[in-house]
């Protein structure tokens, strides 16, 4: 059974399994997807190649089998590569490796056990470097509403479809690609400590290894199961990187890293096993990346809800910082329109130009890694240099209503009304809505302080963050899409100011869900605020 629905969603196919992800869909989407790309959008009109990777979910092989065979079905070439991990895959797929024309990852990322989904990427050639284009699951829902009842029954009958048994080699290929960010590897020493947390980034290790023989790098949950017994698939949660702290601290090791259930985001302890934000991680790689750089085009590109200090750092190495809305799709369309030499979230995905604008958590720590062994410093040290903000990291607001969507709206609506009748602050409608406190003589309005940038004339997307501001504090509040939460994001330079902020935000998303739909509301995750739990209780 196909849920309607899926062909709706922005970036991938996700659900739980087998209610809204499973083997019909899947190899209905490997039917589809041969047909998109005959239908002009790739440069293989006869029998476009598809190179295809899983995680190591207990339904990834079903799920994997039936895209393969959808893909034949439609008459393309599957390319199987077996377990692989996302960023092999969209390395794969960008660098055309046996002549693959898209390239398809089974996952569900950094989810839990029972959810799946399909990942489908395919190499596009804009500016001066190749990139990637996400194939949106909305591109084949034409397909999926004309398609014949004759092309069910053919799904349904049994027939048995090819299935090319032998996989690709892909792995240690693109393990190799991602050492060339740490040229000095072969000098490297000392202990580090890898943490898969039982995900596909398992496969990694060995081939590291054999890059990187003169280091000792050991590895804790390395074996690949999908029900993720070590830890949570998504190492950002509360405690999910606590055994990674102990190993370092035990073992003596220069740092730890942490991937999630795909592997393509990069978590990190330093040598005392105090973990790094996301935030921080950016901060200290864009130190890494821009000073080398010579002559004025130096921009980075990051999403609106990294801290201030992504900023701070930037402008101090000579960049051009450019915020724009969260999300891949639009994280790598700003790299590429305004040429950026790096760019990241603060949910750990760290983008590359050089690697088809992909987000992968190897490149990432091979950069990071060649940087400390030249630097010559302790990560904590390295942390110790960047900018001191207090974030609270994405607090998840879930709205108990059926007419949450519209609730939701409204909130983030009247909420950014509300500060701009303030007129004390900056209010700029990217993402939700993003307010900086206060204003400043030096910049009339948010057009000053975030310029129209080139590629996104109306400044919807992303825009250029102007020199010589700093805010006192900032949040920002978007609502899902796909399910009944508001995100909110708060910062300032003072612990005491986040705090008390933070509560009066939250009091103010309770009150305005009551009074606009009758709504209750849960705060389901409080980011870095646990603390916060009994105080925001008292003042219900």
């Amino acid at each position: 059974m196909i849920d309607p629905k899926q062909f709706e969603r922005g970036s991938d196919f996700r659900g739980d399994y087998p209610r809204q992800v499973n083997e019909e869909l899947a190899f209905f989407v490997g039917r589809y997807l041969v047909r998109y790309l005959k239908d002009g959008n790739s440069g293989a009109k006869d029998a476009p190649k598809i190179v295809v990777g899983r995680d190591g979910r207990l339904t990834s092989p079903a799920v994997y089998a039936a895209l393969i065979e959808g893909i034949a079905s439609g008459g393309g070439v599957a390319l199987p590569a077996g377990l692989a991990t996302t960023d092999a895959v969209c390395w794969a797929a960008g660098a055309r490796q046996n002549g693959a024309d898209a390239g398809v990852m089974i996952t569900a990322s950094h989810n839990p056990p029972e959810y799946n989904g399909i990942k489908m990427v395919r190499p596009i050639k804009t500016g001066a470097l190749p990139g990637l284009d996400t194939i949106r699951p909305t591109y084949l829902k034409p397909y999926f509403e004309a398609d014949a009842k004759s092309v069910r029954a053919e799904a349904s009958s049994g027939t048995a479809l090819p299935f090319p048994g032998t996989p690709v080699p892909l792995v240690r290929d693109f393990v190799h690609h991602a050492c060339g960010w740490a040229p000095d590897r072969s000098n490297f020493t000392g202990t580090i400590v890898l943490d898969p947390g039982n995900g596909v980034g398992s496969v990694l290790v060995e081939p590291l290894r054999a890059e990187v023989p003169g280091a000792r790098i050991e590895a804790i949950a390395a074996m690949i199961d999908g029900r993720f017994p070590s830890r949570p698939s998504n190492p950002g949660l509360p405690g999910a990187l606590d055994a990674l702290g102990k190993a370092v601290r035990e073992s003596g090791a220069l740092f730890g890293a942490a991937f999630d259930g795909d592997a393509d985001r990069l978590f990190m302890v330093d040598e005392n096993g105090d973990v790094i934000s996301g935030d921080q991680l950016l901060e200290a790689i864009i130190s890494i990346i821009l000073p080398p750089i010579t002559g004025s085009d130096k921009s980075v590109a990051f999403t609106g809800t990294c801290s201030w200090g992504v900023v701070e750092t930037i402008q101090q190495f000579g960049g051009t910082p450019y915020l724009c809305k969260v999300g891949q799709d639009t994280l790598k369309a700003a790299m590429q329109q305004v040429k950026a030499v790096w760019g990241g979230e603060s949910s750990a995905h760290y983008n590359f130009p050089e690697s088809y604008y992909q987000d992968s958590g190897l490149i990432a720590l091979m950069a990071f890694w060649q940087s400390l062994h030249a630097g010559g410093q302790t990560v904590a040290q390295i942390i110790e240099l960047l900018p001191c903000w207090h974030h609270s990291g994405e607090i998840n607001i879930r709205v108990h209503s059926d007419d949450w969507q519209n609730i939701s709206k409204q909130v983030v609506d009247q909420i950014a009304a509300s500060y701009r009748e303030g007129g004390n602050s900056y209010v700029l409608e990217i993402d939700g809505v993003s307010v900086y406190t206060p204003k400043v003589e030096e910049f009339a309005d948010e057009a000053a302080l975030f310029a129209f940038a080139p590629g996104d004339e109306d400044g919807q997307r992303y825009r250029q963050v102007m020199p010589g501001y700093k805010p006192h504090w900032w949040f920002s509040i978007r609502r899902s899409n796909n399910e009944p939460l508001l995100r909110l994001n708060v910062e300032s330079s003072s612990g005491k100011t986040l705090r008390k902020k933070t509560v009066q935000m939250l009091q103010q998303v309770r009150q305005l869900c009551r009074s606009i739909g009758e709504a209750t509301t849960e705060v389901v995750d409080w980011g870095t605020l646990k603390g916060l739990r009994k105080k925001a209780a008292k003042k219900k």
